[in-house]
């Protein structure tokens, strides 16, 4: 009766740590979406405006795809 109790703890055990490691890539995988998300919207935002209004925020259209990278990492860091 003891073999069965520990094999049904152990099963037990180890299916928490899956559906703990399960969770953790779902939270993973939603970061990097919501990620992607952010640098498509900034890189939206910049792409639209004229070479004149870019002018006028400092940024050649060449800059665009690094700036919109430099924006996502500030980002990061702020993360909690």
């Amino acid at each position: 009766m003891t073999m069965a109790i520990s094999r049904g703890t152990t099963l037990s055990s180890a299916l928490d740590g899956l559906h703990h490691t399960v969770d953790g890539m779902r939270r993973r995988v939603a970061q990097i979406k919501a990620r992607r998300a952010a640098y498509n919207r900034t890189f939206t935002e910049l792409n639209v405006l004229s070479d004149r209004e870019l002018s006028d925020i400092g940024i050649a259209r060449c800059e665009i795809r690094r700036v919109a990278s430099e924006e996502l990492s500030k980002e990061q860091t702020y993360e909690v």
